[in-house]
């Protein structure tokens, strides 16, 4: 297994908020005097993310100047009047503090079985730039050769080519790397699209169309042995 190639997605596959995205923006705007339900909220966040072009006047998706505009038309839309810039700083404080997440009960046993293989990882995220600072405060940092963190990279996933640059990076072929995530769109499909092989972590079980198949893991302790020629 020596020189294989595993790249990881973060947020939902290694880890998780300790609270949802979307009880952060509700409480955030009812500390404002803007209360709305989680539900409001939901749906919002979803119109507002929609609407936003990938790149936002030079700003790359999840950077500070995208989620900038993010949170202005969130604000906008509640007829809130606080500074966007403000409100965007306190919850990025959020984001970039471990405390604000759980470490997956198996992704330190799972990555270091793999390194004990001589498996090679990395991590390909939808995320701001401040991913490696936050994989080092969760105690994950050291296991991985590169991360490729979306804002900083330009382009998102399912976009091939933010995988493509990963896989570059550490000198092997598409053909020579798996990717693991929790997202069918984002990970399965553009991992396979850029000529990746790729796995689909459903901790839940529920086994629907989406999260069903040979593709599919329960637990990032079986990727050594889906790995085995």
């Amino acid at each position: 297994m020596s020189g294989t190639v595993v790249l990881f997605d973060a947020g939902g596959t290694l880890f998780t908020d300790r609270l949802s995205r979307d009880e952060i923006y509700a409480r955030e705007l009812a500390a404002l005097g803007a209360p709305r339900s989680t539900d409001e909220v939901a749906r919002l966040r979803t119109e507002v993310h929609d609407s936003l072009p990938e790149v936002f006047e030079g700003h790359a998706r999840y950077s500070d100047g995208w989620f900038r505009e993010f949170v202005r038309r969130v604000l906008a839309a509640t007829g809130c009047a606080a500074d966007p810039e403000e409100v965007r700083a306190r919850i990025a404080a959020h984001f970039v503090d471990p405390t604000s997440f759980v470490v997956h009960a198996d992704a330190p046993p799972a990555l270091e079985a793999l390194l004990e293989r001589g498996v090679r990882l990395g991590v390909v995220s939808n995320w701001s730039e401040r991913l490696p600072a936050l994989l080092d405060g969760l105690g994950l940092s050291r296991a991985f050769e590169v991360v490729v963190a979306s804002a900083a990279f330009g382009r998102s996933k399912p976009d091939p080519a933010i995988f493509l640059a990963a896989v570059r990076r550490l000198g092997v072929r598409p053909e020579e790397a798996w990717h693991v995530g929790d997202h069918p769109v984002a990970d399965l499909a553009g991992a396979r699209r850029a000529g990746l092989r790729a796995l689909l972590i459903d901790r839940s079980g529920r086994g629907d169309a989406a999260t069903a198949g040979p593709h599919v893991i329960r637990s990032l302790e079986e990727i050594p042995t889906r790995l085995a020629p």
